[in-house]
């Protein structure tokens, strides 16, 4: 038999994080972090990226070839599928990046990044002696889902049956909502790209209040920091019981919790998922969430494997994207072509 292996990459704005999955399962002993480079040309970014990929699958064909002869049984050749969790704005259906102004995979704008990589592959694989697994990669099928999307997929494998509401709290605020594992939009109140991000409370931008730069501000209109100093400071200072820095979560998780409160009254999700570097401090805002979000009563779940979880929802997206093919897709990617600006990385 031959095994389909997904080549799994979380491409962030300054780190690429990838992994490979064999018929849906994770495999830990291949994890790739390096560089994302992305303020490098456009060839580069893809050589990077392409890079990768080469580093992950030729670790797993070694793996199952040593496998095979240790145990004196012949391994298939494996179906090779390759998946991007990528940050937008980001054509995920086409491959064409509308990133600009961003300070990340700027040289990317309007550039089609499927078909670099695909270039990329196709010259490696040309390559003198390059082995007949090559081949198979190089014209592998390539799927792009937005980073947050990506995660609400693969949390969504643990509640199956569940509404989800499901946010990654970074440098901005990314977001999706899920129901029954398949990802939901333009009904129940929820935008028509699925995402919170370009939506407004209090007349200013969800994306800039409720990542790192809305609390940020938030502090620095309570005197709440020094200079230089950052979230991470402030969870700091909140923890030791500095009055300023524990009304700047506090305040935080009470906004964060009206902005959400419309949302969860009419798609009634059976659970708020919190992601991200900022859900690590969901201690010190998370009381103040549940409060605002009365009389809805939600239960808020903190799930610190991020990547393991962006992991799964890439291979998701492989999955119903091969299955378009069969008129089977639960997957629209239509629903995050307008990305969210969360970094991740």
């Amino acid at each position: 038999m031959n095994p389909d292996v997904t080549i799994a990459i979380d491409a962030g704005g300054t780190f690429l994080k990838g992994g490979v999955l064999c018929d849906g399962d994770l495999l830990p002993q291949f994890y790739v972090k390096r560089s994302s480079r992305s303020n490098s040309s456009a060839y580069e970014i893809a050589a990077n990226l392409a890079d990768v990929i080469h580093e992950l699958a030729a670790g797993y064909v070694a793996y199952m070839e040593q496998l095979s002869s240790d145990k004196e049984t012949a391994v298939g050749f494996p179906n090779f599928h390759i998946g991007f969790a990528f940050p937008g704005p980001f054509e995920y259906e086409t491959g064409v990046s509308r990133i600009q102004g961003l300070n990340k995979y700027e040289q990317l704008y309007e550039r089609n990044l499927k078909t670099l990589l695909r270039r990329k592959l196709t010259a490696l694989a040309a390559e003198h002696s390059a082995p007949t697994w090559m081949t198979r990669l190089a014209a592998a099928n390539i799927c792009f889902g937005n980073d947050a999307a990506m995660f609400a997929l693969g949390v969504s494998r643990l509640f199956p049956q569940d509404r989800l509401l499901c946010l990654t709290l970074g440098t901005g605020l990314g977001s999706g909502f899920v129901e029954n594992g398949s990802m939901v939009s333009g009904k129940w109140g929820i935008p028509d790209s699925g995402m919170l991000y370009a939506e407004k409370y209090k007349g200013e931008t969800v994306d800039d209040l409720f990542g790192s730069r809305g609390i940020l501000a938030l502090a620095d209109s309570h005197d709440a920091r020094k200079e230089g100093e950052d979230v991470y400071d402030l969870a700091i200072a909140a923890r030791q019981g500095v009055s300023s820095a524990t009304l700047v979560w506090q305040l935080y998780g009470q906004r964060l919790g009206e902005m959400l409160r419309p949302y969860v009254e009419e798609f009634r999700p059976a659970g708020l998922i919190l992601g991200g570097q900022i859900a690590g401090t969901y201690d010190l805002f998370g009381e103040a969430l549940s409060e605002a979000l009365l009389p809805e009563v939600i239960p808020l779940y903190h799930e610190k494997q991020m990547q393991e979880h962006v992991f799964h929802g890439i291979f998701q997206l492989v999955k119903n994207t091969y299955s378009t093919n069969k008129g089977e897709n639960k997957y629209d990617a239509r629903t995050t072509n307008q990305a969210s600006r969360h970094p991740d990385a």
